[in-house]
């Protein structure tokens, strides 16, 4: 199938010839990354490990049914006579754990930890699939903007060159003034090719993210129509507080504390004696008989019941082991958080750096575009009446390409560096794009 062909408009597929707004196409990755399913199966398992935990709170009731059909040789006074034996025993056994000092209550906790952290992770999966999905979009909308801008700068060197050939006929102009605008054509041709070049990288690195054939088309938004990520009024120091209470693999994290913290108790409670209660009943059908007399049958219930208690009194250093293992993974557990919210405020930090960057940029890169763009008119202007010569044309062309593409660059790093921000600070969940324009 080539590009742009029987390409259905369905969830998950990309339409040919509509254009894509950011939050379609997270809605499409989020459909197709197959991240997304890994994580949401590990959740689903440790949802179930929450209910095998709390089973233990409930008696086990089970039933049997036992068929056995027995002969045997018995010695009857100074003989062996043949004795066939038939039993039917329907059974109902029941095993309930009476006190146990917070060993089933433990492993409930533990494995309810355990799944508010698989819980964490699944939002730390979809946090990133938006932020890949972000950044490759931004990146894209970029290279699209980068190809306007070289081919706006093409169709100056080709006006300058235009102009230059014109003198030349009316021995205004030099052969070499002619030569360098040819020149600088066909640079501008080259690095309009280098443009579409860095857009088709950028466009399959999208279909990447997006879970899609590199060989769809995907439309997006130009540049200047793209509204930027809402960028909050605050502090360095409020947005790391922020990382550390939103991000999720922080949050994930500290609920693995409260899982090691629950192992403890476990391992505590295996001090303590346990009290648990065993009963069985059946029904016995019976039949018997030996050759030479009649046979006999019989029927009854039994039952019996036991209270259990045990208690283990040496175990050869088992249980104190155990719990210095669960006290020291509590321990690495919260090592490891401390680690991560250090990376958090240095991930934030630079996040933030980045940001209050790229706004000065884009203010700066705008207002040397409006100076590069006068000034170029201004040379042309003055080169067509012979005031300026064709070198003072050429470098106020050369300042002006750079001025459009500094212009791009600022106004597509602000998107992307906001975007960093959010997914730093744990905001891109909640966050939305602003209605109002970079």
């Amino acid at each position: 199938m080539r590009a742009g062909e029987g390409q259905p408009s369905v969830p998950g597929v990309l339409a040919p010839d509509r254009t894509y707004l950011l939050a379609e196409l997270i809605d499409i990755a989020e459909r197709n990354n197959p991240e997304t399913r890994v994580v949401w199966e590990q959740a689903k398992q440790e949802a179930a490990q929450r209910g095998v935990a709390r089973s233990a709170l409930f008696p086990l009731l089970s039933a049997a049914v036992l068929l056995e059909q027995s002969r045997d040789l018995i010695l009857f006074g100074d003989r062996f006579i043949r004795q066939d034996v038939t039993d039917l025993e329907p059974t109902i056994s029941l095993l309930y754990t009476i006190l146990d000092f917070g060993a089933r209550a433990s492993q409930i906790e533990a494995a309810e930890a355990n799944l508010l952290a698989a819980n964490f992770t699944f939002n730390e999966t979809h946090e990133r699939i938006i932020f890949d999905v972000s950044t490759s979009y931004y990146e894209l909308i970029s290279a699209d903007g980068q190809i306007a801008a070289a081919e706006a700068t093409l169709t100056n060197s080709q006006t300058v060159q235009d102009a230059a050939e014109e003198r030349l006929k009316n021995g205004l102009a030099t052969l070499p003034d002619v030569l360098e605008a040819r020149a600088a054509t066909a640079q501008a041709a080259y690095d309009l090719e280098t443009a579409r070049g860095t857009r088709r990288v950028a466009h399959g690195r999208l279909a990447g993210v997006l879970g899609v054939s590199p060989t769809l088309t995907i439309k997006v938004q130009p540049l200047s129509d793209t509204a930027a990520p809402e960028i909050l009024e605050q502090s360095v120091e409020g947005a790391i507080t922020r990382s550390f209470n939103q991000r999720p693999e922080l949050l994930a994290q500290t609920a693995r504390i409260r899982a090691a913290e629950a192992a403890i108790k476990g391992a505590r409670s295996a001090y303590y004696p346990t009290l648990s209660f065993t009963g069985l009943a059946d029904y016995s059908f019976d039949h018997g008989f030996q050759p030479g007399n009649p046979s006999a049958n019989t029927h009854g219930a039994t039952w019996i019941g036991r209270l259990n208690f045990r208690w283990t009194i040496f175990d050869g250093g088992r249980r104190y082991n155990e719990l210095d293992s669960a006290e020291s993974s509590r321990r690495e557990a919260q090592a490891q958080l401390n680690v991560l919210r250090n990376q958090a405020a240095v991930d934030v930090w630079t996040a933030y750096s980045d940001v209050q960057t790229a706004l000065a940029q884009q203010k700066a890169a705008a207002a040397l575009l409006d100076a590069a763009d006068k000034s170029y008119a201004a040379a042309v202007e003055a080169y067509r009446y012979g005031v300026r010569n064709f070198l003072d044309v050429v470098s106020a062309q050369r300042t002006l390409a750079q001025a459009r593409t500094a212009q791009v660059v600022a106004r597509a790093r602000v998107l992307s560096d906001a975007t960093n921000l959010a997914f730093q600070t744990g905001d891109l969940l909640r966050s939305k794009t602003a209605q109002k324009k970079p």
